[in-house]
């Protein structure tokens, strides 16, 4: 399995807390089946100097692969960001390129879960019309989604790509970001699930449960679709299908 979306590198947002809390997620995704993650660690632009942040984020994903390999944790770490959408991102992406999934064209972006339905899109579509193709996370857990799904189908029809968390399936972030989830991948407009994890014990990055529940509720194929092809598709820029 590939996970798009985990907060493994330590100490560096509210993700991992030390280096021996990356290698525990490190090897509890390994056991459970998980090969590839993002190190998507939060990116926003308004409270740090972005240019310096994005270098420490690299000096930090950089040495987080060193350790794994010398620890002989077969996990590849993939690149990328969790970034807030905002004035000051948009500002950046104008003259700079972002820190994107595997260097590639996708970025994960996130919203103020109380962001307006208007201001997300406009946002996404500024995004795009700078050549950007876009994952949105956890759609299901902002409120203008789970007031009107219909919003999250127009999402899906101007192109972005819908993250879904593992932990809105089991209800951790309670009913209605549960049936927000539930709908998505009912009309299979959700793009990717991953584990949006945080720690190795709470938010974990064990995705195998996961795997088993969207076979069982949303079709033979879905854990294959969700967690494997369509994840591959974004590491390597092609538009999941």
């Amino acid at each position: 399995m590939i996970d798009l979306h985990c907060h493994i590198i330590p100490g560096i947002d509210d993700g991992a807390g030390t280096i021996e809390d990356s290698l525990e997620m490190a090897r509890i995704a390994v056991e459970n089946g998980t090969r590839i993650v993002a190190a998507t660690s939060h990116g926003d632009f308004a409270r740090v100097e972005p240019g310096e942040y994005v270098r420490y984020y690299v000096k930090k994903l950089v040495s987080l692969r060193k350790v794994l390999e010398k620890e002989g944790i077969p996990l590849k770490v993939a690149g990328g960001m969790e970034l807030l959408v905002n004035e000051e991102l948009l500002r950046y992406a104008q003259d700079h390129p972002l820190p994107a999934i595997n260097g590639g064209r996708y970025i994960l972006v996130e919203f103020r879960f109380d962001v307006s339905a208007d201001l997300a899109e406009k946002s996404l579509d500024r995004l795009r019309g700078l050549g950007w193709k876009l994952v949105l996370a956890h759609p299901e857990r902002y409120d203008f989604i789970r007031r009107d799904p219909s919003r999250a189908r127009e999402l899906y029809r101007a192109g972005t790509v819908l993250q879904i968390n593992k932990g809105s399936l089991s209800g951790a972030f309670g009913r209605l970001a549960s049936r927000a989830a539930d709908q998505m991948l009912w009309e299979g407009i959700a793009g990717v699930v991953a584990s949006d994890a945080h720690d190795p014990v709470l938010r974990t990055i064990d995705l195998e449960d996961t795997a088993a529940i969207l076979d069982l509720y949303y079709g033979s194929d879905a854990s294959r679709i969700l967690l494997k092809r369509n994840p591959y598709r974004i590491l390597k820029s092609t538009p999941p299908g």
